[in-house]
This record gives structure tokens, sequence and C-alpha cells, in this order.
């Protein structure tokens, strides 16, 4: 039971902090601060997105490693894509 609520608190905290960080981001480049709130809700969906394409990417290689038979290196490309399209969107995020 300690290690989930540990890592319940971990996440907590993890969310948290990428919320400062993306206040803290918008703020170095002259943006308009948002609410707190508005900037959790834009967090939370961008996590959100995150677990999903993550979920897509890795269900895509496995499925191409092991089911298709592919090369490694081929095998991987979802996941490039995807982490490529993650830091995207978290710049974009930032931006806005």
């Amino acid at each position: 039971m300690s290690g989930f609520i540990g890592d319940l608190l971990e996440g907590i905290a993890t969310f948290i902090a990428d919320v400062w960080v993306l206040r803290r981001q918008r703020g170095a480049r002259g943006r308009a601060q948002n609410g707190w709130a508005k900037d959790a809700a834009d967090v939370a969906v961008f996590d959100a997105w995150v677990v999903g394409l993550s979920i897509l990417a890795l269900t895509a290689s496995a499925v191409m490693l092991f089911a298709l038979k592919l090369p490694l290196l081929i095998s991987l490309a979802p996941l490039a894509a995807g982490a490529v399209y993650v830091g995207y969107r978290w710049m974009a995020l930032a931006r806005a």
C-alpha cells in the first residue's frame, strides 16, 4: 500500500512541477499569465495526449517487431515519430 501512496504523491508532485515549469516558460517569453486552473487544464490535456500516443506508438512498434518481423531500427520509427510530436506539442503549449 505504501508503494501506491508513494506513486500517487509522486504523480501529484510531478503534475504540479509540470504546471510550474509551463508557467515559468510562458513568463520567461513575456506571455500573458494564465490562471493556475487554465494552466493545469492545459497540462492535464497534454498529459492525456502523451499517454494515449505512447500506448499507440508502443503497440505499433511491437506489432512491427514481433508480428511483421521487421528490423529493430524500422520498428522504432513509431516511437521516434511520437517523441518528435510530443516535443513539438510541448513547445506549442509553452508558446500559447
